[in-house]
């Protein structure tokens, strides 16, 4: 109950966290703060509306860079004719690291978990492109969306495969 009677944020992952922290702190003569979990939002619509890690407007723009991905025309949306929505991903100017990503994309609850692991982690954007992308998946979107990132970054090694472009290709990009 500790954690369902916040206002703030009505999900039940926080709702759990919250009543723990609560039942623990209740057993402690001195309470403990916790690290709260990277904060990630999903409503099972069609398309999946998502939010992991920080939200832009609660960014500063002056300091953050933004990466796209639209899905009309991504291969596997098209081939499941769920080709609508799109993807921003929110990265720090200065070094690339991942703050927040806000969706509105075909089967972006998964994306959204990949998502907050690499904000928990402190993950950059080149890390997330030495990731490798199967083809043809969704995911090839979130693969845009960072290269797009990737643009707007100093230039990191050359022989790093994160720093390939676009072929120009519809199935390999």
């Amino acid at each position: 109950m500790a954690g369902d009677a916040n206002d703030q944020v009505p999900l039940l992952h926080e709702a759990a966290d919250d009543g723990h922290i609560a039942g623990f702190n209740a057993t402690r003569s001195v309470p403990i703060c916790f690290k709260r979990r990277t904060p990630l939002v999903i409503v099972f619509s069609g398309p999946n509306i998502a939010a992991a890690g920080n939200r832009y407007q609660d960014l500063d723009q002056t300091k953050t860079l933004i990466g796209e991905a639209r899905f009309d025309r991504q291969g596997r949306a098209r081939t499941g004719q769920c080709n609508k929505g799109i993807l921003r991903i929110y990265a720090a100017m200065d070094n690339g690291r991942l703050l927040g990503a806000e969706m509105c994309v075909p089967a972006g609850e998964h994306m959204a978990h990949l998502l907050a692991l690499a904000i928990d982690r402190s993950l950059t954007v080149q890390d997330l492109l030495r990731m490798p992308f199967y083809h043809p998946v969704l995911e090839e979107g979130l693969r845009t969306a960072l290269r797009t990132l990737a643009a707007q970054l100093p230039a990191g090694n050359e022989y790093d495969l994160a720093a390939c472009g676009e072929f120009n290709m519809g199935a390999l990009d």
